[in-house]
């Protein structure tokens, strides 16, 4: 086996001498000739024509190459002028230590892809009269052929005519005309037009998008302060066509302010302002031609305009003697050493400060530009989706994003599955002076505007392009692993393999240690290649981590650079099948559905029956294979699941089911669960149905087809006798045969929850909690326990995972001190799935004052990014209905535009998801009670006319059990209130609602509040106005179903008390906090980092001052109970 090293794009002289372009060649080193795909050709449009004699190659009609028959074999008598490898970063030293050199010598062909498809004559002239420096052309280049990306970006258009009357001083006279709109917004900022501004004199010019026509008035007013500052010249007069934007009021007003004469075009005659038309055709022919080579789509062309803006600044022109615009406005040689091929794949380096210790140094992005306020390059992260700025960059100038991708590439950062990653593990490494130098490397200091859309540093050095590696030898490819040994793998842990730093060894040493058997030999051998024992899922990912732009991570893992490579080869074994060819060809997926077909044959889920049994005009339900890992809680691979599930979206109503509502249990009662198991010391348990829905009585006749992959060719059908997963009646008879076995036990359904079930005899007490397939068992005895469990074991197929770990997405901690609920693995995996695992966290969820409605005249975004931001909304909605209350509000706000949002609002969702990133190990926190006591407290609150659209207001309520949020909710009024008195008044009410609910739940665990829940609200007026039923003109207006208070407090169910604002924890549902305010709320919420516990000796006392402190309640001393 040859290796390949890199990927790239290569252009070959035709039989006429031009450039015939082949994308996506491989770079074998071993290969003794250059061998030309077909089938790649026919891809890209060329066609092939082959004969006894030899073989033409036709672009279109034209004959771009011809080959002759010899010796079996077609030869192409072409030679390849330029060929530009793709590599890896493999060092610190190559990556982002070094420094670029001050000349640079390249090809044509390379400087005119780096000058963004500028004129080749053009270009050498410049650099042999020296108006560009950083740069040289190699000698002997020869007659230069024609660029096929500049043939398609750039047709030819007649002139306009050229006025012979220039400026004679800078911005004497300035042209400006407005390009667009285009056929798709800006990739960056939705822009859809640019502004250009060229002075007369020097034809220097400047590219400012804007996003309407409307913005020319403002833009120029920005771009006249800057000029005049940076030139100590005054604009004098503007030459512009007849377009409203230059004809409006406040742009008028102010060229009369500043004595600014405007020249105007006569009307239907653009050619009056020739030279701002000829400065549009040049820039979007060059970015045209640009986005061709890129094969990038038309979202980009706003980056692809100002890189070729950047370009034509710096080019010479004979109209200005050989000077280039840049030069006569800045008096200095233009330095073109950091111009790259626009649109290839580069790697920056990650900041210290904003990456892990064993996380890649390196990310993968697409050049865009050279920074024009700083010494750096602009390029577009693929892992942030966003546009950055960096010095440390590595360029891949033959590789661009769509090679990238379609190789295998992955987008995840630099983890790549590259051809060239290989090489990594072949390598010689260093030795013993490594670790010392890591220790005496300084750390770079924290970007201060880290918040921004760019990131840039404040003294850019770019880094050259490291040298290609050398030639590597063959390597084995093992074959795929057995079912047993599979299972081997599976179960072995990435914590058993020693971690010790590498040797340096030689090519020699290691082939020595081959033939001594102390290693793995790299050729063939007869006997069938095994994994590792040490191969996990957990330790493949960890791997796949590993593939990094620098040696030094990798020393962290103590093996041979094959064996490495061994287990990224046999990474793609981890992922679930996508057919039933697929699986059926994977042993372990194989024996996964034998398992579901054995459960369904003991179930009697279904039988084989003569198609002809089916009722007339009764329609045979198709199913379909669910392929899934199941994970163990520390995120490691358990075991691959098969299921068989019907289509249930082909059934029809009335036909295939009637009743489909099935409850399940409400988070509000499993956290307040936890916090009885807190404060009362007992025992949490959990157990899962194995096949759940498997168990369930079908009522009506249904019929199925045969499993995919396992038709016994009879043309029978499967006449369903159980429920099965996919139907949509499938939820509710499992239910239905749960609660029978339940009463058969002796519990009974809770009225407050139907997926709650109590039983008590005599002392002892038991409480059952249902999701679905997941049930938690609360129980005083564990004697009882043990019955309940056994009787389960009896009825259904279960699995015993003892004291609750891991429940519906929450981790569940336990210790002496209480217990804590928090979501770390589901956050991370939120942040890594949006591509912010690098971010840098903020401190609040939402700024100060933010208004979901601001910004109305930006665009809405693109359809993909509609759904980013859905996706994103809809991960935050479950985190805050389980453990995060504290970004409820931002959660609420974001969903009133998920239809609609526009790039303001994706930034305000991105923002959320970094809070979460400074907080993943933040929960609720219920703390274990030295007097077993259980006390319920309710908060509300409300913003009065907070949403500016509307003017209606916010409410918000919290619920706390011992100081810890079980219940909350943060939603926008139904109607518009018409004082805070009004609006607190409502808040109150749906606050009350709950508060009744919660009191009859906790009663129903023996734990009744007789003297009512107390309800502290910040309002005195809403308070009175709850406890007397007064009447006047400013509540007279007001719904009956308001005063659903009065009763509710006449009736004891709620004590209503007044707390100062303060104090006030529902006031985090309302409204975005400033930090300080923020982290109140948090704790009167009883929220607290992961480890930031409270010994168990002091939480009674901490509880208590707590509460004294909040002047909310006192809970009295020495167990005597009530409420001040």
């Amino acid at each position: 086996l040859l290796q390949a090293i890199g990927i790239g794009t290569i252009t070959i002289k035709g039989k006429e001498g031009e450039l015939v372009g082949v994308k996506g060649v491989l770079h074998v080193p071993g290969l003794a000739a250059n061998l030309l795909s077909c089938s790649q050709l026919a891809k890209q449009g060329y066609i092939c024509t082959f004969t006894e004699g030899g073989c033409t190659v036709r672009k279109g009609e034209a004959v771009v190459m011809e080959a002759k028959l010899d010796k079996g074999l077609y030869l192409v008598p072409a030679c390849v002028p330029n060929c530009y490898k793709a590599h890896m970063v493999f060092s610190e030293e190559a990556a982002c230590s070094t420094r670029w050199r001050q000349v640079e010598t390249v090809s044509p062909e390379l400087l005119h892809l780096r000058m963004g498809h500028a004129g080749k004559q053009q270009l050498l002239e410049c650099v042999k009269k020296g108006e560009l420096k950083g740069v040289e052309v190699k000698e002997g280049a020869g007659q230069q052929s024609k660029c096929p990306d500049c043939t398609s970006g750039k047709l030819p258009r007649t002139s306009f005519p050229i006025s012979s009357d220039h400026a004679s001083t800078p911005l004497e006279l300035v042209h400006t005309d407005v390009c667009g709109p285009m056929q798709t917004p800006d990739r960056e900022k939705g822009s859809r037009y640019f502004v250009t501004f060229l002075d007369d004199f020097s034809r220097l010019s400047w590219v400012i998008l804007v996003k309407t026509k409307d913005e020319v008035a403002k833009v120029f007013r920005r771009w006249i302060r800057y000029v005049e500052r940076e030139s100590g010249a005054k604009v004098k007069v503007l030459r512009s066509d007849r377009g409203g934007e230059y004809l409006g009021k406040e742009l008028q007003t102010f060229l009369e302010e500043k004595g600014i004469t405007h020249q105007l075009s006569v009307p239907y005659t653009p050619q009056q302002n020739g030279a701002a038309e000829r400065l549009n055709r040049t820039l979007t022919d060059l970015a045209r031609a640009n986005l061709s080579h890129a094969e990038l789509d038309n979202t980009w062309w706003g980056a692809a305009v100002q890189y070729a803006n950047w370009v034509k600044n710096r080019m010479g022109s004979k109209g200005l003697g050989g000077k280039s615009p840049y030069s006569l406005w800045t008096g200095k040689v233009p330095n073109v050493s950091m111009a790259r091929v626009w649109g290839c794949m580069a790697q920056y380096k990650v900041p210290d400060q904003q990456r892990r210790k064993l996380d890649p140094k390196a990310q993968w992005g697409i050049f865009l530009g050279v920074s024009e306020r700083s010494k750096a390059w602009v390029l577009w992260s693929v892992a942030d989706q966003r546009v950055m700025e960096s010095r440390d960059v590595v360029f891949h100038e033959g590789l661009n994003f769509k090679g990238w991708k379609e190789h295998g590439t992955s987008q995840s950062g630099t983890s790549i599955q590259d051809p060239h990653t290989a090489s990594i593990f072949e390598g010689a490494w260093e030795d013993p002076g490594d670790e010392g130098e890591e220790q005496q490397e300084e750390p770079e200091p924290a970007d201060p505007n880290h918040e921004e859309s760019r990131e840039t540093d404040s003294t850019p050095q770019p880094a050259t392009q490291a040298d290609a590696r050398d030639d590597q030898p063959e390597q084995h490819v093992p074959s795929t692993p057995s079912r047993s040994s599979w299972q081997q793998l599976l179960n072995q842990q990435l914590s058993k393999t020693p971690r010790t730093p590498m040797k340096r060894v030689t090519w020699e040493e290691k082939l020595r240690r081959l033939e001594e058997g102390e290693a793995t030999p790299l050729r063939r051998s007869a006997r069938i290649s095994q994994p590792p024992e040490r191969f996990s899922p957990g330790h493949i990912a960890r791997m796949h981590d590993h593939l990094v732009s620098d040696l030094d991570d990798c020393m962290l893992v103590d093996m041979h650079g094959h064996e490495y490579a061994l287990d990224v080869c046999l990474m793609g074994q981890v992922h679930e099948p996508r057919s039933v060819h697929e699986a059926l060809n994977r042993p372990e997926w194989v024996e996964s559905m034998h398992e579901e077909l054995e459960s369904h044959k003991v179930n009697g889920s279904f039988e084989l029956v003569d198609p002809a049994v089916v009722p007339p005009g009764l329609e045979v339900l198709r199913c379909q294979w669910v392929w899934k890992y199941k994970h163990n809680p520390d995120g490691t691979i358990e075991r691959p699941k098969s299921r068989l599930v019907v289509m249930g979206n082909t059934q029809k109503l009335g036909v295939h089911y009637e009743e489909v509502y099935s409850p399940v249990g409400k988070h509000a009662t499993l956290r307040g669960m936890l916090g009885i198991s807190a404060a009362l010391g007992l025992d949490i348990h959990h157990m899962d149905v194995k096949t759940a829905f498997l168990h369930g009585n079908l009522e009506e006749e249904l019929y199925m087809r045969q499993p995919p992959g396992f038709d016994d060719g009879s043309h029978r059908v499967c006449r369903l006798k159980k429920s099965i997963y996919g139907l949509k009646q499938a939820p509710r008879q499992w239910y239905l045969k749960f609660d029978e076995a339940l009463m058969d036990f002796g519990f009974e359904r809770s009225e407050c929850d139907p997926a709650l079930y109590h039983f008590v005899r005599d002392e002892e007490r038991i409480s059952l909690f249902l999701y679905v397939d997941d049930l938690l068992l609360l129980c005083s005895s564990k004697a009882l326990l043990d019955r309940v469990k056994e009787f389960l074991s009896s009825r259904f197929r279960m699995k015993d995972l003892g004291e609750v770990k891991y429940y519906l997405g929450m981790q569940i901690e336990r210790d002496e001190s209480g217990i804590l609920i928090h979501q770390e693995r589901y956050i991370l995996n939120m942040l890594q799935s949006f591509g912010l695992s690098e971010a840098n966290p903020v401190r609040t969820p939402l700024p100060t004052g933010f208004d979901v409605h601001a910004y109305e005249d930006e665009p809405l975004l693109r359809d993909e990014l509609v759904k980013l931001y859905q996706s994103i909304v809809g991960s935050l909605m479950y985190a805050c209905t389980t453990t995060q209350p504290q970004i409820a509000f931002a959660v609420s706000q974001l969903s009133k535009v998920a239809s609609c949002p526009k790039m303001f609002h994706l930034q305000a969702a991105k923002r959320v998801l970094r809070y979460l990133k400074g907080g993943v190990k933040s929960g609720i926190f219920f703390q274990t009670q030295p007097q077993s006591q259980v006390q319920l407290v309710g908060f509300s609150d409300a913003d009065y006319a907070g949403d500016s659209a509307s003017r209606r207001s916010h409410s918000g309520y919290v619920f706390c059990l011992n100081g810890a949020a079980i219940s909350w909710q943060s939603k926008r009024q139904p109607v518009v209130a018409l004082s805070t008195t009004e609006s607190e008044y409502i808040s109150l009410c749906q606050c009350i609602q709950e508060g009744v609910w919660l009191r009859r739940l906790f009663g129903e665990f023996g734990h009744d509040h007789a003297g009512g829940v107390p309800v502290f609200v910040d309002n005195q007026s809403a308070i009175a106005l709850a406890q007397n039923a007064c009447l006047h003109g400013r509540t007279k207006h007001m719904q009956v179903r308001w005063h659903f208070i009065r009763e509710m407090v006449a009736a004891g169910e709620v004590i209503l008390q007044w707390c100062p604002t303060n104090r006030q924890a529902a006031d985090i549902l309302t409204k975005s906090l400033p930090f300080e305010r923020h982290g109140v709320c948090m704790t009167l919420l009883g929220m607290q980092p992961h480890d930031d516990r409270v010994p168990a000796a002091d939480a009674g006392v901490l509880v208590l001052l707590s509460l004294a402190d909040s002047m909310l309640w006192v809970a009295p001393t020495h167990g005597q109970g009530g409420v001040v």
